[in-house]
C-alpha cells in the first residue's frame, strides 16, 4: 500500500488516486544544497523500493551519507521506524524524521523509536540546515526545533521550526526525481507540487496543518511561483501542477496576481489546488482561475449541518458552499468536496444526512472519510481525554481506512459502513453516472489498482455488518 507522507496529507494513494511527490524533502534539499552541502532526495515509495535497495544504490554510487532526514507520518511511523533503524545501522549516519506526528506528538513519537536520533518539530528546513552545519561533537540542544535523544533520555524541543526564508528562497531542488511515477487521475499525466503559501489562519479542530506550519499565513510572490512552474515545464516537460498550500485561494489579491502572471506568460499548463468554499463566491474570480489553467479545486465541506461544522470550528456557511459550487460549474472547473463522518456527537442519521447532502450538491467528486483523532489536534486530545480512542497506541489506524474511536452509536462498523454507503449513493446515482461516465472510465483505466481498492472499501462494511 502506497502512502503519501507530505505535510498534512498522510494518506493512502486512493485518496487522490496518486501518491504525492515529496515536496518538503525537495525544499530541504534546496536549502542544504544552497548552503554548499550535497543533499539528495529519494522516494522509495514511488519507486517501489525498500531501504535495502537504497543501501545497494548508495554503495553503487559511492555516496556515504553523514545525515539522513526521513519523511514520515502517524499511520506509517512504526513501519518507518523499522526502516530507519535498519538504514541507520547500515550507513552509520544519524537519522532524524519530520512530519505531522513529529509536530503534534514529538515525545510520543520518540518514545516509539528507540534507534531514531531525533524528530524536527514544525517546518523542518532550518532544523535540517542547523544539523548539517553542526560540527562534529556539536550540541544538538542548540537546535530549538529538535526533539532528540541524549544518553538515552528524550530531550524536548524548545520551539517549533519556521522556515525563515520560505518567501525568498530559491525553491525546492528535485534532484533526480522521476515525475513519471506521479500521475494524476483523469488525465494520467505526471505532475509536480509547487508550494504557494504556508500557514493557515483557520482553527478546524481535526487538522494538523496549523500545528506544523502555524496560523501565520505566508506567501511566495506570483513571479517566484510561475518561475518555478516554467522551470519544471522547460526542464522536466511537465504540464500539470498541484499548487500546494493549505488554502491556496485565501488571499484573492495574491491569487489574482498569480493568475495574471500565468496568463501573461502563456505557459499553457493546467493546475489544481486546495481551496475554501468561502474564497470562491465571486463568479469573476472563478472565471479568472479557469483562464489561468485551473481545472479542479478541492475543499472541505465536512458535514451537512452548519452546527456540526461549527463544532469542528470550520467557520463555513451554507450559502458560501452553494455559491462556490455554482461558480466553479459555470467556470468549467471541476469541484472535489470532502466530508467527515463519525465526528463525536454524530449519529447514524446525521451521517446519512451528510451523504444525502453531498448528493444534493452539484459537485463533480466527493470524498467521504472517517474522523481521525490525531494526537495534538483539539479533536484528538479531547477524544483521548474522554476515552473515545479505542487504542491510543494504534497509530497505524490513524488514517482514512479505519475509524479509531467509539462514541455513542459510533464505532468502526457503523462509521465505515456509513462511509461506504455515502460513496455508493454518491457515485452510483444514474444522473451522476450519465454526466461523469467519461471521467469514471478514465479513472478506471488510468488507476485500475486504486479503483479496485475503492470498490472493495465500498463493499467491505456490508460484510462486517452481517457477521
Amino acid at each position: 500500500m502506497s502512502f503519501t507522507r507530505q505535510g498534512r496529507c498522510q494518506e493512502r494513494d486512493d485518496v487522490l488516486g496518486t501518491t504525492k511527490p515529496p515536496l518538503t524533502l525537495a525544499w530541504i534539499a534546496g536549502a542544504l544544497n544552497a548552503d554548499g552541502h550535497d543533499a539528495r532526495i529519494v522516494d522509495l515509495t514511488a519507486a517501489g523500493q525498500t531501504v535495502h535497495d537504497l543501501a545497494r544504490a548508495l554503495a553503487d554510487v559511492a555516496f556515504q551519507p553523514t545525515l539522513i532526514i526521513f519523511a514520515s507520518c502517524f499511520p506509517t511511523w512504526d513501519a518507518d521506524v523499522r526502516a530507519m533503524t535498519w538504514l541507520k545501522h547500515a550507513t552509520g549516519a544519524p537519522i532524524v524524521a519530520f512530519g505531522p506526528h513529529a509536530s503534534s506528538a514529538p515525545l510520543l513519537a520518540m518514545a516509539r523509536a528507540a534507534d531514531v536520533d531525533g524528530v524536527i518539530v514544525g517546518e523542518p528546513e532550518d532544523g535540517a540546515r542547523a544539523l548539517a552545519d553542526l560540527p562534529a561533537g556539536g550540541d544538538w540542544g542548540d537546535i530549538e526545533s529538535l526533539c532528540f535523544r541524549r544518553d538515552g533520555v528524550i530531550v524536548a524541543h524548545r520551539a517549533p521550526g519556521r522556515f525563515a526564508e520560505f518567501s525568498t528562497a530559491a525553491g525546492p531542488d528535485w534532484g533526480d526525481t522521476d515525475f513519471s511515477r506521479y500521475r494524476l487521475p483523469l488525465v494520467n499525466q505526471p505532475y509536480a507540487l509547487v508550494e504557494t503559501s504556508r500557514g493557515c489562519p483557520y482553527t478546524c479542530d481535526f487538522c494538523v496543518a496549523p500545528i506544523q506550519q502555524g496560523h501565520h499565513f505566508r506567501e511566495r510572490s506570483a513571479a517566484a511561483i510561475v518561475d518555478e512552474i516554467a522551470r519544471l515545464k522547460n526542464t522536466r516537460g511537465l504540464e500539470y501542477f498541484y499548487l500546494w498550500g493549505d488554502t491556496v485561494t485565501l488571499n484573492q489579491k495574491s491569487v489574482a496576481a498569480l493568475t495574471d502572471e500565468l496568463i501573461a506568460r502563456r505557459l499553457d499548463i493546467r493546475w489544481i489546488a486546495n481551496a475554501r468554499a468561502d474564497n470562491l463566491t465571486d463568479p469573476a474570480f472563478a472565471m479568472r482561475l479557469r483562464e489561468s489553467g485551473c481545472w479542479m479545486l478541492s475543499f472541505g465541506i465536512e458535514a451537512s449541518a452548519p452546527t456540526r461544522r461549527d463544532e469542528m470550528h470550520k467557520r463555513l456557511q451554507t450559502p458560501a458552499i452553494d455559491a462556490a459550487i455554482r461558480n466553479l460549474r459555470q467556470a468549467g472547473i471541476k469541484s472535489f468536496a470532502f466530508f467527515i463522518l463519525g465526528y463525536p456527537g454524530e449519529t447514524r442519521a446525521s451521517m446519512a444526512a451528510t451523504g444525502d447532502y453531498a448528493c444534493a450538491l452539484d459537485i463533480d467528486f466527493a470524498g467521504f472519510y472517517p474522523a481521525v483523532p490525531y494526537p495534538g489536534t483539539a479533536l484528538g486530545d479531547r477524544a483521548a481525554a474522554a476515552g473515545w480512542v479505542i487504542d491510543p497506541a494504534a497509530w497505524h489506524q490513524l488514517e482514512y481506512a479505519h475509524y479509531a474511536m467509539r462514541y455513542g452509536e459510533l464505532d468502526a462498523v457503523s462509521v465505515m459502513g456509513a462511509v461506504a454507503r455515502a460513496r455508493r449513493r454518491f457515485y452510483l446515482r444514474p444522473r451522476y453516472l450519465l454526466r461523469h461516465a467519461g471521467d469514471l472510465a478514465r479513472v478506471a483505466i488510468t488507476k485500475p489498482g486504486v479503483t479496485a481498492r475503492i470498490a472493495m472499501q465500498m463493499l467491505q462494511p456490508i460484510r462486517f455488518a452481517r457477521r
